[in-house]
């Protein structure tokens, strides 16, 4: 018999004796969604009615049972060359996959596969083969192409964490024996299958510190939260917040000489612009404001700065012009502010500031200022400026624009 291969992990083939044979099906669309319902669904047996229902949804037909008999004969008539026309078991008015004789399906094996690495509690040589040959196996979510089916996203959901499951584990077990770069090669595999995990992105920037990339650390971090931002809409995970902390405290973990200190701090003195940082740090300064307050009698306002769109409903394309867009705002407000105010990036669409002030209309005078200044520069009509500015320590607010 020829050795029959079936691929519904990040592509759909069925190969015979390595040939993807799905060509032999044409553009038929039916075709190819009842092959997927039953490979997916292997183990269930359908009724006339039930595939029907599945495959024509709320189409009428005369007669629905001729048409699947049809449907099922031009199938089988297609694959016939191939020596694969009982690929489909039809037995007392059910349908099902013929698994007695093809069962050599990637799904089930790398489930089979998963379920048995979840249970390892120490690497060696076979235990290794089998994580490796799991990440080798799993080129993909489910059915790529044609995961906009409804009964696909939950299948696909299912696969999709095994996948992750799998990875946690190689991931602690490497972790144990301090195989650093090993995490690293196979967190950055995984990111690939999800940019967005929040697990997979703070192993990977824990295995460049342990590795002394420190830099690199810094680059994945800024990427991960600016990912964040411009795909999702969200800030980051507080975990990963927290992760710049442990970055910074690295690069300080040495114990140094007053002078030693000294000099580092003043090494930015030059910089006469407004002080960008992020939300963490951006949290940080204003706690110390708010203690500050009463102690010293200084005065301190909030100001949250929104962009915009004017469109009811903003496209893809318009969402990728406001990151954009905002990159513009940061640098505006970098260079429209003093050198004692605080910038941070708060969401997509807004930044928040610290301003160090006698009064509200000082405060306002400078965020005006920004403001003036940004429309100046930025000739992109689709987006408008507005703010809000309030003393720390008060629950009111005014709103400028």
């Amino acid at each position: 018999m020829n050795k029959v291969e079936i691929c519904l992990l990040g592509r759909f083939e069925i190969n015979l004796d390595g040939n993807n044979i799905l060509d032999a099906l044409g553009n038929s669309k039916k075709k190819t969604a009842l092959l997927q319902y039953l490979l997916v669904n292997k183990n269930t047996q359908f009724t006339n009615f039930n595939l029907f229902e599945h495959l024509w949804g709320e189409d009428d037909s005369a007669n629905p049972e001729s048409a699947l008999k049809t449907l099922v004969s031009r199938l089988r008539k297609d694959l016939k060359p191939y020596e694969l026309s009982n690929i489909v078991s039809t037995r007392h008015g059910v349908y099902q996959w013929n698994d007695s004789v093809y069962d050599n399906i990637d799904i089930y094996r790398f489930e089979d596969m998963v379920n048995e690495a979840l249970e390892v509690s120490a690497l060696d040589e076979r235990t290794t083969k089998l994580f490796e040959d799991i990440f080798i196996m799993y080129k993909g979510d489910l059915l790529v192409g044609y995961d906009t089916e409804s009964w696909i996203v939950p299948r696909s959901m299912h696969y999709h964490d095994l996948y992750l499951k799998a990875a946690y584990k190689y991931i602690s077990l490497l972790g144990d024996e301090e195989k650093y770069s090993d995490i690293l090669r196979i967190t950055r595999r995984a990111l690939e299958i999800d940019q967005f995990d929040t697990r997979l992105n703070l192993e990977i920037m824990n295995a460049m510190l342990a590795l002394n990339m420190k830099a690199e650390a810094m680059n994945h971090y800024n990427y991960t939260v600016n990912l964040h931002y411009t795909q999702l809409g969200t800030r980051p995970s507080e975990d990963i917040v927290e992760f710049y902390r442990k970055l910074i405290q690295v690069e300080h973990s040495s114990e140094a000489t007053l002078e030693t200190v000294s000099r580092e701090l003043e090494k930015e003195d030059g910089d006469t612009t407004a002080f960008v940082c992020d939300y963490s740090i951006f949290k940080d300064i204003y706690k110390i404001n708010m203690r500050n307050l009463q102690r010293l009698g200084i005065t301190v306002f909030l100001g949250v700065i929104t962009l915009s769109s004017t469109a009811d409903q903003p496209t893809e394309s318009e969402l990728i012009l406001l990151d954009k867009v905002m990159g513009m705002l940061q640098a505006t407000l970098k260079f429209n502010l003093r050198k004692g105010d605080t910038i941070s990036r708060y969401g997509p669409s807004q930044f928040l500031v610290l301003l160090p002030t006698h009064n509200h209309n000082s405060g306002a005078l400078a965020l005006e200022r920004v403001k003036n200044a940004f429309y100046k520069n930025c000739t992109i009509p689709n987006f408008v400026f507005s703010y809000k500015l309030t003393p720390l320590g008060y629950n009111g607010n005014d709103t400028r624009k």
